[in-house]
């Protein structure tokens, strides 16, 4: 008995600490579960309307369990919670009512994405420190993450298996929107309770680690050899389409992705290893991503001139970030990795201003029309 009261107590005191360090989150995530159980359980009785502001404010405040934490890391002054609230009455004002539609939900999720990279670049704004620590961190961040998923995924399987073995043997059943709501309350509560009790206090405190084992054998003979795979194969059919001079024929934008995000991933897990050695390994990865930039603006720019910018103007703005950042890369010798993952976050949220999108396709019109 005393060892279960002990458990709740240790239990208590932890989500006790994660609310005080985390209070706006916990209380944002604690919200949108509610709310989202409330619509599960009276959508077919109440009017339309109630059901709109809930989901609108379902959206809202599902922003609000990343934007918090994210101004936290930046900086724990007061001032910072009121901007995020302030921007989170912006974000509501703005949104439609109807926020349930394709283009609402996509920017939505880039907004979330883009938070979840400033959880990798805003604790280190204003110190100095070596990407290994900056590495170091990242891996918790994610090894959290996924941690507390599995976790909640684990507890609904119990559940599940339970509640099975008790319909099997007691007639005991829950309707189907139940099961959503012990999901969501896994998800919405204990996931992201978990995963904020994990973060670290201290950033200065993460330790510089060796890989040791298979994080050793990944990065170097299975991500290694995938990156040279790829350099060959895409280079190889990058050439065969300049022989060829089909650059209005083909289209190199998924394959340019996909090497970006191999590329720039075996150069981070190669972080504890890098030594004067591997100098031209360094350069042979950011001089392909260089390379690989002004490639994909030569096939955008002729292909855009069959049709218009507007239909690539995402691949474009991907294409100038490659180019500058592979630039940085290459030509600063400490090169920090706080500002890799600023300027996706920065990326992100540029793709989704329309504001910018319309100036940026005017000056392209005029800059060709001049050419």
């Amino acid at each position: 008995m005393n060892f279960f009261f002990e458990t709740i107590d240790r239990w208590s005191y932890k989500i006790l600490e994660v609310f005080k360090r985390f209070p706006l989150a916990m209380f944002s995530s604690f919200m949108v579960t509610i709310l989202l159980c409330i619509v599960l359980e009276v959508e077919e009785v109440v009017n339309a309307e109630f059901i709109l502001i809930a989901n609108k404010l379902i959206v809202v405040l599902s922003l609000g369990i990343f934007l918090f934490p994210a101004l936290h890391l930046l900086s724990k002054k007061l001032w910072f919670k009121l901007v995020g609230v302030g921007l989170l009455s912006l974000y509501y004002y703005y949104l439609p009512l109807n926020v349930l539609n394709s283009t609402t939900i996509t920017h939505h999720l880039l907004l979330i994405f883009a938070l979840c990279f400033m959880f990798l670049w805003a604790p280190f704004m204003d110190i100095k420190i070596s990407n290994q620590n900056i590495w170091e961190w990242t891996q918790i961040i994610v090894q959290n993450l996924l941690v507390s998923l599995v976790l909640s995924m684990v507890f609904f399987i119990l559940f599940y298996i339970t509640m099975y073995a008790l319909e099997e043997l007691f007639a005991i059943s829950l309707a189907q929107r139940h099961y959503i709501q012990v999901a969501l309350f896994l998800l919405g509560v204990f996931a992201v309770s978990s995963f904020f009790a994990k973060m670290p206090k201290y950033i200065m405190l993460v330790q510089k680690n060796k890989y040791e084992g298979i994080g050793l054998v990944f990065t170097k003979y299975i991500l290694t050899p995938s990156f040279f795979i790829y350099f060959f194969l895409l280079f190889s059919y990058v050439a065969k389409v300049v022989l060829e001079k089909s650059w209005g024929e083909v289209n190199i934008d998924l394959l340019a992705l996909g090497y970006t995000f191999i590329a720039i991933g075996t150069y981070m897990h190669w972080t504890p290893l890098w030594d004067d050695a591997n100098k031209k390994f360094r350069a042979l990865i950011w001089g392909s991503l260089f390379l690989l930039s002004i490639t994909l603006g030569l096939s955008i720019y002729v292909r855009s001139l069959a049709t218009s910018l507007d239909d690539y103007y995402l691949i474009s703005l991907f294409t100038l970030w490659l180019g500058l950042i592979s630039l940085y890369f290459l030509l600063i010798k400490k090169a920090s990795y706080k500002w890799l993952f600023f300027s996706i976050s920065l990326l992100i949220v540029i793709s989704q201003s329309e504001q910018l999108m319309d100036v940026s396709l005017e000056l392209y019109e005029k800059a060709v029309a001049f050419l």
